[in-house]
């Protein structure tokens, strides 16, 4: 696990109004598979759509290294933007929320 993903949660103990922002498409399926598993667990996000938004897209490539698909993940500004990233910080948060360990692939 990586220490991104640590510090993330541990943030996401200590304040659990942390501004979370998706960044996806309607008919990508990783997305719908995100957005469902976010729902699922009750963890408000804000959804920005990026099928033509071309100014998103500069921006989201900019601010991620070059990185020009979806879904990518924001935390309090902090980017995921590899899904394996964003499965690891929803298995420990549903690993806090329910007190054991699980693994989401």
């Amino acid at each position: 696990m990586s220490q991104q993903i640590q510090k993330l949660l541990e943030d996401i103990r200590n304040n659990d109004d942390k501004k979370i922002i998706l960044y996806t498409m309607e008919h990508c399926p990783a997305c719908k598979e995100l957005k469902g598993k976010m729902e699922h667990l009750n963890i408000k996000y804000e959804n920005v759509e990026m099928e033509n938004n071309e100014k998103m897209w500069e921006w989201l490539k900019e601010t991620s290294g070059g990185k020009d698909y979806v879904p990518q993940v924001s935390v309090e500004g902090k980017l995921l933007n590899e899904y394996e990233e964003i499965n690891d910080l929803m298995g420990l948060v549903i690993t806090e929320i329910i007190g054991r360990r699980i693994v989401i692939k």
